[in-house]
């Protein structure tokens, strides 16, 4: 493949997380200051929300061709579910040669960049020290030996060393960066004999939040009785009342830190790096009177809130519907295409199948289906190139070059997102959202993406509905001499029973007949009396068969009976009389140089103890097989008529 622009490789996962988001700003700003393109390679979910759907996410990783990339940016903390960050780690080694750079844990393989957590967080206590003459100041950090924790536990301790403050270690305590140990703290500070102290600082605003819950429940003020501040400043934060000081998180240096670091190891020159934290963003949870919201919003020139979603999240918003209603796969990428509205006029999208994405012909006995890896030919049914789009369905690819624009000549660098397409541990392929700016895809593009899995998955099913239906048609069910259903309808509908049978604890009834003598009357009268006989022996079985029961032709003399809804063995016995007595007539009425009759065996009981419909065939088999030899005993085995 032809390269006109380097191409650097992140890994990692939910780009659209703020400290994600926040990372990838100052990392993919700084890669197109130097003239690099960006691929992001990532799931959109960091958490496991169910195994399956994990599975299938984290399968992304497996596409990436390493021998295309210059340079990878690692970020393994955000990895760390079901040890992905460990396998992806352990790929890099074995297939990538050159560059990396790992961002907020140490790698003993790759040297390493932190976000500068120590600086903001020695502003906050600071604060709470200088302009609210706090000494007592209690510390909520993460998880014990999180990095985040231990750089933002170390922020705390150094601004109380500066300041000539003991620190005193029964005041820190460990948290989740989550609503969950709130309650806990403060239960333990108020266990203390000493007072409460006057400030709780915490690693990050979910925590403050839950402080800031928890003392409120034990009829204690925020700020007046004590102060609460945060770290990162979120939404939640912003929006609590009282509003948290906080700071936001200094990930978009972290990000141009981490591509300063890549690019001197590419180009072999000197690496100067800078580390500084950021403002405090004053709240009221500090005892300032400063509105949060306001500083935001004036900050950003717009107010940050949930309404992310515009039309996507519009009642007028048809979308799913529009998708799953598609039955045939063009049409649906023609819808599709419609959609992409919803992401942006001007970003570049594409969608990337496995082929047999839809493994047509899988049944609920044979889920055969991919969950690992890609196909070695991809296909390319839905381009978006700005406002221009093509559907093809036929176009191909090789896995290679995961995505055929990727390295086309462009005046300016661009980013790529791959992202998985997949339901549950289902792996459909890859779609690739692509920009020329630093920032990453639009806030509805992850609901949106859930909405395409969803529509394929029902589009899969459809097809195989459709599929199994043709087969149906191609492989008749009824055998075209007799009437009664063939060996294919008994094979289709046999195991259904059984299965129903077992789980409802009903019995199972089998009667099974081989017509005799069939091979003497077609070499001694012509095939057209032994068709007379195998017509006479199938209308015997099929008179024979009550509403609750089936009758099937499975070989050329052989003949089943099959129910899993009669009460008792009479009936079994009631039919096999009917049978006898059907070719008695016969017999009597044709006149024909020879009789008609058929050996039976049957089968009736639970099924509890048995795994398939086997063993009480086979039991049936043998019993009609012990039928067959007594009548050749009676008979003889060469042919005389008879008629009783």
């Amino acid at each position: 493949m032809k390269k006109f622009r380097k191409l650097i490789g992140v890994i990692m996962s939910q780009p659209d997380y703020p400290y994600q988001h926040k990372l990838l700003s100052g990392l993919v700003e700084r890669a197109f200051q130097l003239n690099y393109d960006v691929a992001v390679f990532s799931t959109f979910v960091k958490d496991e929300l169910s195994k399956e759907w994990h599975d299938g996410e984290a399968n992304i990783f497996s596409m990436i061709n390493y021998s295309a990339l210059d340079g990878i940016i690692f970020v393994p903390d955000t990895l760390r579910v079901n040890n992905v960050d460990k396998i992806v780690e352990q790929d890099i080694i074995k297939k990538f040669k050159k560059p990396v750079v790992s961002v907020d844990i140490k790698s003993e393989h790759f040297p390493s960049i932190f976000t500068d957590d120590i600086q903001s967080i020695k502003k906050i206590i600071s604060h709470l020290i200088e302009k609210h003459k706090l000494t007592d100041i209690a510390f909520m950090t993460g998880i014990k030996g999180h990095p985040h924790a231990t750089n933002r536990l170390t922020g705390y301790y150094e601004a109380l060393v500066e300041h000539d403050i003991p620190i005193d270690q029964s005041r820190v305590f460990y948290g989740d960066f989550w609503y969950d140990k709130g309650e806990e703290v403060v239960q333990a500070l108020m266990d203390d004999p000493r007072p409460m102290p006057q400030a709780i600082a915490c690693a990050c605003d979910t925590m403050a939040i839950s402080v800031c819950e928890a003392l409120k429940a034990h009829g204690f003020k925020v700020p007046e009785d004590v102060a609460v501040t945060g770290y990162d400043s979120i939404e939640a934060g912003i929006n609590y009342i009282p509003c948290i000081t906080s700071c936001e998180l200094p990930s978009d240096i972290t990000g141009r830190r981490a591509i300063n670091l890549l690019h001197s190891l590419m180009t072999d020159t000197k690496f100067t790096d800078e580390t500084k934290g950021t403002d405090i963003i004053f709240g009221k949870s500090c005892g300032c009177s400063t509105d949060a919201a306001e500083v935001i919003r004036q900050k950003y020139k717009t107010w940050r809130d949930n309404d992310y979603f515009g039309e996507f999240n519009s009642a007028y918003n048809f979308m799913l519907e529009a998708l799953i209603s598609e039955k045939e796969l063009e049409s649906y990428m023609a819808a599709l295409a419609w959609y992409t509205y919803l992401i942006g006029d001007h970003a570049h999208f594409y969608l990337c199948l496995c082929e047999n994405w839809d493994n047509l012909g899988e049944t609920d006995q044979d889920q055969n289906y991919r969950k690992k890896g890609y196909s070695q030919k991809m296909t390319l049914p839905l381009r978006k190139m700005g406002t221009e789009k093509r559907v093809n369905p036929e176009l191909e690819f090789d896995i290679s070059e995961m995505l055929p624009t990727l390295f086309d000549r462009r005046p300016k660098p661009r980013v790529f997102y791959f992202n998985p397409v997949n339901f549950n541990d289902r792996c459909f392929g890859y779609a690739v959202f692509a920009d020329d700016n630093k920032n990453s895809y639009p806030p509805c593009y992850c609901q949106w993406m859930r909405y395409v899995s969803t529509s394929l998955e029902s589009l899969r099913r459809q097809r195989n509905l459709m599929y199994m239906y043709k087969k149906m048609e191609d492989n008749a069910v009824t055998d075209l001499l007799t009437g009664i259903y063939n060996r294919n309808g008994f094979n289709m509908y046999s195991e259904k029973i059984f299965s129903d049978i077992k789980e409802s604890g009903g019995c199972l009834a089998i009667i099974i007949g081989d017509l005799n003598n069939l091979k003497y009357i077609n070499d001694t009268f012509g095939h057209s009396e032994g068709d007379f006989a195998i017509k006479t022996a199938a209308d015997a079985f099929r008179q024979a068969c009550s509403d609750d029961m089936r009758c099937y032709r499975i070989g050329g003399d052989e003949y089943v009976i099959l129910s899993g809804s009669i009460a008792s063995a009479d009936k079994l016995t009631e039919a096999e009389n009917s049978i006898n007595e059907y070719l008695r007539k016969i017999n009597d009425a044709a006149d024909k140089p020879y009789s008609i009759s058929i050996s039976m065996g049957s089968f009736f009981g639970p099924v509890t103890e048995y795994g398939s419909i086997e063993k009480p065939f086979n039991l049936a088999d043998s019993r009609m097989f012990e039928s067959k030899e007594k009548f050749k005993n009676d008979e003889g085995f060469h042919y005389r008529k008879s008629k009783k």
